[in-house]
């Protein structure tokens, strides 16, 4: 994808920004936020990670403490899968506060998007939430976009905190490297062993060890990883 490649160019917040703006705007979507989802107590503006939602709204969202109602925050922690606004479940008939929540959204053109659940530092959860129509969107799509998410999130860590020491602890093997670069172009893991010539539970545990090595939550987390330190290449 284009865009990762620009990600992983930038070296500022502004910068990723300005990728992810663009790379949004191609596929349909204006407005989005990304944001830690702390415990309901807490004020989430502290949270956000970085944000293009409307300031007004915003504002009406945390001051009203919509975070302890909204459908999508409650569905981000049963689900790792993206997953459409719609089918974020609540009772409309007797969940009268989430209802008023959605109802306002609407109000300010927020009438559907799509979500990505993220996994931030500490064990947090976290969510990547997107307005705009995702009903056109194709599978790989949605694919492209999960990337673009944990890409646009791990850049914005390395912009931040990156040190040389860090990216010399964390390396992967050459064995690793060849399977995550498969597993990058789409292969499963049953392809992947007949093209290395090894087994499908040797391919599982190379991901494992490469995710173990790189500190990532999942298969495609690690991919994403392995490609932003220039550990694989497609």
């Amino acid at each position: 994808m284009a865009s990762i490649e620009a990600l992983q160019r930038q070296d500022s917040t502004d910068g990723v920004r300005s990728v992810l703006e663009g790379a949004l705007d191609r596929y349909g979507f204006d407005r989005f936020i990304i944001s830690g989802l702390p415990d309901k107590s807490k004020d989430i503006r502290k949270f956000v990670v970085l944000s293009r939602w409307d300031e007004e709204w915003f504002a009406r969202y945390s001051e009203r403490d919509y975070l302890k109602v909204d459908p999508m925050v409650r569905h981000c922690f049963t689900t790792s899968l993206p997953f459409d606004w719609a089918a974020a479940p609540y009772d409309r008939e007797n969940n009268a506060a989430a209802r008023q929540m959605l109802d306002e959204a609407r109000d300010f053109g927020m009438t559907n998007g799509i979500c990505v659940p993220l996994h931030l530092e500490n064990g947090m959860q976290g969510i990547f939430s997107l307005v705009g129509d995702p009903t056109r969107l194709q599978i790989t799509e949605r694919l492209e976009l999960q990337m673009l998410s944990l890409y646009t999130l791990g850049q914005l860590r390395f912009v931040s905190t990156f040190s040389a020491e860090d990216t010399t602890r964390r390396t992967i093997t050459p064995r690793e490297a060849e399977v995550l670069k498969w597993a990058a172009m789409g292969k499963t893991a049953g392809e992947i062993a007949e093209i290395t010539g090894t087994t499908v539970r040797t391919v599982n545990q190379h991901c494992e060890n490469a995710q173990r090595r790189l500190g990532t939550r999942n298969r495609l987390h690690t991919v994403v990883e392995a490609m932003r330190r220039n550990l694989i290449t497609l």
